[in-house]
């Protein structure tokens, strides 16, 4: 079965468009099969951005990690006039991220690529929804990079039960300050600091 951290060149393209309303905003996405979450707004991902837009009051360089088709990424530029930074592995994703901030955002920079480099540089805000899918040696690499690259606050939502707990001792094992921000519906959403 391919999963949406693959390309997989054999599934069908069946391009819609589905739409999603955050803070009585309604916001439309261009979607097709083999990606994330493709025909609705996930709960993790709508939970992480509430919280995110009820903490954060001003950002300048905002990092969408696992970007999908863009949801994070549109929200975040709609709320926030900012320099924003989209990457995904998965190439149809990526496309129609491209698709969905077309006309919204000028200084939006999409990538596809495995994760960060350094060119990618430094954030004051960074967003992830992790791919649990994957196994914990990939999540805890992508927070690894995140803490790498980032120089003010970094969100990750997790369900409880796929090892928010843990997830949360390793940050802090690193020297990061962690502290959960938000429960709701069996996620977490952590964010995470320099001292």
């Amino acid at each position: 079965m391919s999963q949406y951290f693959e390309n997989d060149t054999t599934i069908k393209d069946e391009p819609f468009i589905f739409h999603f309303s955050i803070q009585n905003k309604e916001y439309k996405l261009q979607s097709n099969n083999g990606v994330f979450s493709k025909d609705k707004l996930d709960t993790g991902t709508k939970i992480l951005l509430e919280c995110v837009l009820k903490e954060e009051k001003e950002v300048q360089r905002v990092l969408d990690l696992g970007c999908g088709i863009g949801p994070v990424g549109l929200v975040m530029a709609h709320h926030f006039d900012c320099d924003l930074t989209m990457i995904d592995i998965n190439e149809r994703a990526v496309e129609l991220a491209r698709q969905n901030m077309a006309s919204f955002q000028s200084r939006c920079t999409i990538k596809c690529q495995d994760g960060l480099k350094q060119e990618d540089g430094f954030f004051d805000c960074i967003l992830l929804n992790p791919p649990i899918r994957t196994g914990k040696k990939v999540v805890y690499s992508l927070f690894d990079q995140c803490i790498e690259h980032l120089k003010g606050n970094f969100y990750v939502v997790m369900r409880k039960q796929h090892g928010a707990q843990s997830a949360m001792k390793y940050l802090e094992e690193k020297g990061c300050c962690v502290e959960r921000m938000y429960r709701d519906k069996g996620f977490w959403v952590l964010k995470i600091y320099w001292q």
